[in-house]
């Protein structure tokens, strides 16, 4: 992954801090200007933000474990999903502050981002993981093999004066 993985996981620190951010602000701030149904899909959006961001976090910091070409896209996918999962939910929750109805057909694409995380889920139940590898140890009879075959090889080599 290069350095991929770097850079998605400070996009989670990023989202972690923002969905901070806007629970505190949700529940101090706008629950002032918004009913209480508004404010359930605020923080639904805000919940499922917070655990795709901490998910995003974990899987990059152990980026070795995981098939490389899986594992983004199962990032980026957590990445879309928050985008347009949260975000619409954000946006369908303060439409009433912004005294524009229009956002209300925001709502069908909410799925979306519902299904993108469900997808990144699945590709890495079944595809996400590098096969395990078996390391194979010598056998006593090759492990003496190759300690003899070593000290033949040192003892063929000229010794060094020391003068």
């Amino acid at each position: 992954m290069k350095h991929t993985h770097r850079i998605y996981t400070r996009l989670g620190f990023l989202f972690a801090a923002l969905g901070v951010i806007l629970g505190a602000f949700g529940s101090h701030t706008l629950a002032e200007f918004i009913g209480e149904a508004e404010l359930n899909t605020f923080d639904i959006g805000v919940r499922y933000q917070m655990i795709h961001a901490i998910a995003i976090i974990v899987l990059s910091l152990n980026h070795r474990k995981f098939d490389e070409k899986k594992l983004q896209l199962a990032l980026g996918l957590f990445f879309l999903g928050i985008i347009i999962f949260s975000g619409s939910l954000y946006l369908l929750a303060t439409r009433s502050i912004w005294g524009d109805d229009s956002y209300k057909i925001i709502g069908a694409i909410t799925p979306l981002g519902g299904i993108a995380f469900i997808s990144a889920w699945l590709i890495l139940f079944f595809k996400g993981f590098l096969p395990d590898v078996k390391v194979e140890l010598p056998s006593s009879e090759n492990k003496s093999e190759q300690t003899r075959s070593r000290r033949r090889h040192r003892s063929s080599q000229p010794e060094k004066s020391t003068e």
